[in-house]
């Protein structure tokens, strides 16, 4: 778009004096005239072309690098981060057009390592998503081992209790027997007696041949 804005200024005087004498004054102003272009968009090209375009229309155009302050060299090399004035600004054909650029190697590294964050953080996801699975099929196999191996478990045979010995027969102790004589033992059926026998006594046995009551 242009726009042309014209001051024409003409003023003509014409005096006529008493003598006779006629003057003419004519004064004017050439038209003054200030051309103004709207601004294109030139964020992200490369410099050398963004400096094409903007010279193309009568810009002229000064490129700072606003990340490591860097001079620049080879304007292909770089790209396009802000733009002053704006996209669609008026202005007049022969004024600076300021871009601020960056390293396109600069850009391709950031680049590069963003898409490995990116890459490395799916990796981590995916490998976070398998382990899940692993551990679930690994306690689901765990389970059903322990069921297998308690459902073929045999039954633990427990032994009768063994029979209590019988307990052994009281002996009786022999009662104690006395013989006060031969009469009480003969009485008794128990003569004679011999030593060791219930009842014997020496007493009993008045030669001491072991035979009580034999005489």
């Amino acid at each position: 778009m242009k726009k042309t804005l014209t001051l024409i200024v003409l003023t003509g005087l014409i005096l006529t004096g008493c003598s006779g004498k006629q003057a003419s004054a004519i004064s004017s102003a050439d038209a003054v005239a200030v051309e103004t272009v709207a601004v294109p968009d030139v964020l992200s090209l490369t410099l050398d072309k963004a400096t094409d375009q903007l010279e193309d229309l009568g810009f002229k155009v000064e490129a700072v690098d606003t990340v490591d302050g860097k001079s620049i060299i080879i304007e292909k090399n770089w790209e396009v981060t802000s733009q002053d004035p704006s996209e669609g600004a008026q202005a007049a054909k022969g004024s600076t057009v300021h871009l601020g650029v960056k390293n396109l190697e600069k850009a391709a590294a950031e680049k590069a390592a963003a898409d490995k964050a990116a890459a490395d953080k799916v990796a981590a996801e995916a490998a976070a998503a398998a382990k899940v699975v692993a551990d679930k099929a690994a306690a689901e196999k765990a389970a059903a081992d322990l069921a297998a191996a308690q459902a073929v478990k045999p039954v633990p045979v427990v032994p009768a209790p063994a029979p209590a010995p019988a307990p052994a027969p009281v002996v009786q102790a022999p009662a104690a027997v006395y013989y006060a004589n031969c009469t009480a033992a003969r009485a008794a059926g128990a003569a004679p007696i011999y030593a060791g026998t219930p009842g014997y006594g020496t007493h009993l046995d008045r030669d001491r041949d072991g035979i009580g009551c034999d005489k």
